[in-house]
């Protein structure tokens, strides 16, 4: 009969607590720093290759025969092995792809993609799949084989041409289409505007107006305001809206004109804006998880950014000759470092209402939320830039 003698697995017992407190530690580490916000999988990767280290120091430590060892660590060999043979078609190819997506980073969170039919904003991407928010604000998971292995179209933050074509009687002069289409471009502030002459018809001329849009971020309204412009634009010009094949069982007479009679009375207030809380936009609603990524990968950089110029003025600081000049700048380095520190908890703060999807009605809020902090990051941003510039420029003075 073998009687179990407690300290044989002492050793044991110690990695198995190592084990959970360092899983515990290095979940708690990913949460306060997100060093892998861009790929969370990678922080789960880490997490399971750490649990998977510490199940085969288990087993050595365990005071059982060599031979039983070697078969248990045999079986998990086998097991994952198998794991991995009946997966390969799926999870190994989803995962290579993920890998090659990290390294040629064709997108990054925030931006407009299209693979196929599914177009919207990437709101997160991870080793074995990439998430977009549709139009519909609906949440799309696409596997990363697919992006890798389809035509994948990445609008790029720099701007974007948006178009959209009417098709106008033959009797309309082209110089009137033309200007009047022109101006409709204008009014939505597009840039380096065209139009083209798409198709002629049995019955009509299809005209093509665009140009390039340099904000992105208002792609989806912006396409919508360019319709309503060519509306309200070629009806101010009298131009009919209606192909010559118009069939109407009422009689007119020949130089009716069919444009609506308050057309002139419709104005359009802008929307009111704010110095840091902005409104919530058509677009912040669509996408509002993927703009949320989107801001939350940017403060997180710009505080990145703070802790480099710190740093640098740590270096510099010393090499001031003036002792109360000296002593001015560090105090205004300090108080610029709390105002960093205050806005990383709140972006911790709001982070973590981000995980909670169920309650959605603090959408707008947590958007505003972050908006307002990544104001708070820029200022916070230029004192720093601003601080270690008197410093270095009092430098170069004292040479």
């Amino acid at each position: 009969m073998n009687i179990i003698v407690l300290e044989d697995y002492y050793f044991s017992i110690i990695v198995v607590a190592g084990t959970l407190i360092l899983l515990a530690l290095l979940s708690f580490v990913f949460r306060k720093t997100r060093i892998f916000s861009e790929q969370k999988t990678f922080e789960q990767f880490i997490l399971l290759l750490v649990a998977f280290i510490g199940l085969v120091v288990l087993v050595l430590s365990l005071p059982i025969p060599d031979n039983t060892k070697q078969t248990l660590l045999s079986f998990f060999g086998i097991l994952i092995g198998a794991t991995i043979a009946l997966s390969s078609t799926t999870f190994v190819a989803n995962g290579m792809s993920g890998i090659m997506l990290s390294r040629i980073k064709p997108f990054k969170a925030g931006d407009f993609i299209r693979v196929e039919d599914t177009f919207g904003r990437v709101s997160d991407i991870g080793i074995l799949h990439t998430q977009v928010q549709s139009i519909d604000r609906d949440l799309i998971t696409i596997p990363n084989l697919k992006l890798i292995s389809n035509p994948l179209v990445t609008i790029s933050s720099s701007g974007t041409v948006i178009s959209t074509t009417v098709s106008l009687g033959y009797n309309v002069s082209r110089e009137r289409v033309e200007k009047s289409l022109v101006k409709a471009a204008e009014e939505v502030e597009l840039e380096n505007i065209f139009v083209h002459v798409v198709e002629l018809g049995d019955f009509s001329v299809t005209y093509k107006v665009g140009g390039l849009l340099k904000d992105v971020s208002s792609l989806i309204t912006k396409r919508s305001d360019l319709k309503k412009m060519m509306f309200d634009s070629l009806h101010e010009d009298h131009i009919e809206i209606v192909s010559p094949t118009f069939m109407n069982q009422r009689v007119y007479p020949d130089d009716a004109i069919f444009i609506p009679a308050d057309h002139d009375k419709v104005t359009v207030k802008p929307p009111a804006t704010y110095e840091y809380v902005t409104e919530v936009t058509t677009e912040d609603v669509i996408f509002g998880k993927a703009i949320e990524a989107e801001i939350t990968k940017k403060i997180s950089k710009m505080i990145e950014d703070m802790e480099q110029k710190q740093n640098e003025f740590v270096g510099l600081v010393n090499r001031v000759a003036d002792e109360n000049l000296r002593a001015t700048e560090k105090k205004a380095l300090d108080s610029l470092l709390g105002q960093k520190e205050d806005l990383k908890e709140d972006l911790a703060s709001v982070i973590e209402s981000l995980g909670n999807e169920e309650n959605t009605s603090t959408d707008g809020v947590r958007l505003k939320s972050l908006q307002y902090l990544d104001s708070r990051a820029g200022d916070i941003n230029i004192g720093l830039k601003e601080l270690l510039d008197r410093v270095s420029n009092e430098i170069e003075q004292k040479k």
